[in-house]
């Protein structure tokens, strides 16, 4: 019985560390989506209401998604401050300490602070512009992350089931 339950208990953790890798590159292209779709609001705003960036970052902050507003409520927080440090460092700062948090990789965050450099500085044209550059690049790594997710997401769950049942096998 004791075996038996040994032998469970080995492959169920085996296959949790597949499951949590998997679960890994899902929700990264979660985390990209919802910035895609973050993106869109944006430019949305800009376009059509004129909305200044802080209180486009309010609405942001206030989404239910947890991977949006896990960025941009830190955002809002830090443009609150008078602390007199321009919109381009908090944007950049919010991304660079909470974008792991999220879900998003370093590339993600660089993207994302590359459009820093012109969210809330220039004109609505050259804004829209940017805001379609990085939407463009976020795209094609969502098309990665979607690749890594279907091939090394299944490649770890069942690896780490063989590897549980390897190990049973010697053990036993």
């Amino acid at each position: 019985m004791l075996k038996i339950l040994g032998v469970l208990l080995v492959i169920g953790s085996f296959t949790g560390i597949g499951m949590t890798q998997r679960q890994q590159f899902r929700r990264r292209v979660i985390a990209l989506g919802d910035m895609l779709s973050a993106l869109d609001m944006i430019s949305a705003e800009l376009s059509f209401h004129l909305t200044s960036i802080p209180d486009i970052v309010a609405k942001l902050a206030a989404d239910t998604r947890s991977s949006i507003c896990g960025l941009f409520q830190p955002m809002q927080q830090l443009m609150r401050q008078d602390d007199n440090l321009s919109m381009t460092f908090k944007w950049m700062k919010s991304m660079r300490e909470y974008g792991a948090s999220v879900g998003l990789t370093q590339d993600d965050v660089v993207i994302l602070c590359d459009l820093a450099e012109f969210i809330g500085k220039y004109d609505v044209q050259a804004q829209l512009n940017s805001i379609a550059y990085a939407k463009a690049r976020l795209t094609k790594q969502l098309d990665i992350a979607s690749m890594e997710m279907k091939s090394k997401g299944n490649v770890y769950r069942t690896c780490c089931v063989a590897a549980g049942i390897l190990l049973v096998l010697v053990l036993i």
